[in-house]
């Protein structure tokens, strides 16, 4: 049976190469008409990037914070195409309109961007006038509605792929979410009944509220949890936080 089109667009997966070599191309390639890609004309107009620091062009910022994008990455994945859409997407936010869009259009950059992650399931995420860019997820999103402001950030951000290995980082953003939802109990019942069940039984019983590796303090020793190297209790807290976050 002959699908329609939308049916074709509908059902179609996400080719991660081919989506990294056509963002490639939008940003190193050279544009026949002025012989410059997008990446020269902000190097050349670097000084205008506001997050700069002392990085005088281009290749000096990306040596000083290790960016290396390449046009056939041996390691091509989900995290190195969110990550090269996080790169182009805050230079082009940051870039000055006059200076090199005069001849491309900026939102068509920024739309292609925002399809190619709205594709492959993530969603945009920002802070300090930083945009990153997260795994969907509805519960995630309820959560951050009911927390602080402050807040809401991390509960998005918390499966963002800079943050995996981080127990620390991570058990600190655990802390302050336990702290502001425990008097939420209420309204996160409403959400999701058995989410909320998996969260507290893994704030108090996964080393996070409590020292629950300890034999000496017997109301919180967990004799499976003490055996847990640091990659196998990140993978428990993922359990029930990627409901969430």
């Amino acid at each position: 049976m002959r699908c329609s089109f939308a049916d074709v667009l509908k059902n179609g997966k996400i080719d991660i190469e081919r989506e990294y070599s056509k963002l490639y191309d939008l940003f190193f390639v050279k544009d026949k008409r002025d012989s410059k890609s997008l990446a020269d004309l902000i190097s050349l107009n670097f000084e205008t990037i506001y997050f700069r620091g002392t990085c005088l062009d281009l290749d000096e910022f990306n040596q000083q914070y290790g960016f290396n994008f390449v046009k056939q990455p041996q390691k091509l994945n989900i995290d190195y195409l969110v990550s090269f859409c996080e790169y182009i997407y805050n230079f082009v936010v940051a870039a000055k309109d006059d200076f090199f869009f005069m001849q491309n259009n900026k939102m068509f950059y920024m739309q292609h961007i925002l399809k190619v992650i709205d594709s492959i399931g993530y969603m945009q995420s920002s802070d300090n006038g930083f945009v990153i860019f997260v795994e969907k997820n509805q519960a995630a999103i309820s959560v951050s509605e009911i927390v602080p402001e402050e807040i809401s950030y991390k509960v998005i951000s918390y499966n963002h792929y800079s943050m995996r290995g981080d127990i620390e980082g991570k058990k600190a953003t655990l802390l302050i979410l336990a702290n502001q939802l425990e008097p939420q109990e209420k309204k996160l019942n409403q959400i999701d009944a058995t989410f909320k069940s998996e969260l507290f039984f893994a704030f108090n019983n996964l080393n996070i509220r409590h020292n629950n590796t300890d034999p000496v303090d017997k109301r919180y020793y967990n004799k499976a949890v003490a055996d847990m190297s640091e990659e196998e209790l990140e993978h428990c807290t993922m359990k029930p936080i990627k409901c969430a976050c």
